[in-house]
């Protein structure tokens, strides 16, 4: 009501006006109050729903954690093989050089044997 404001109603009585601040206090909270009161039902089913979504993302770390601790053991443990297999390979190498080595001492030492016969039969 446009008539119902304190300096009009002050004209009334000084109490008129008092009652008339309040009771427009409580109009414009009520007011507010419809307002709000969806807003914090809102932000309480959103904390909710964050406090889900955190613990699910606390689960889904922890899971993670777990495969990522394991993925760093299996690439150490990879490494520790590839510098097996490299050091293997370095072996398999040296043998090879090891027994053409054997292999060419033999077979001049053959021809050493020929001779030998022959030089023991001579005497």
């Amino acid at each position: 009501d446009p008539e119902f404001q304190p300096d009009k109603v002050k004209n009334a009585s000084s109490a008129a006006m008092g009652m008339c601040k309040w009771v427009r206090a409580m109009d414009s909270y009520d007011r507010v109050a419809k307002v709000v009161a969806p807003k914090k039902e809102a932000l309480k089913k959103a904390e909710v729903e964050l406090a889900e979504a955190m613990s699910i993302l606390e689960t889904k770390r922890a899971s993670l954690k777990v495969i990522v601790d394991e993925l760093d053991g299996l690439q150490a443990q990879l490494k520790q093989c590839e510098e097996k297999k490299a050091d293997l390979e370095r072996q398999v190498k040296d043998c090879e050089v090891k027994l053409e080595r054997a292999n060419q001492l033999i077979g001049g030492l053959g021809g050493e044997k020929d001779r030998w016969t022959q030089s023991a039969a001579d005497l």
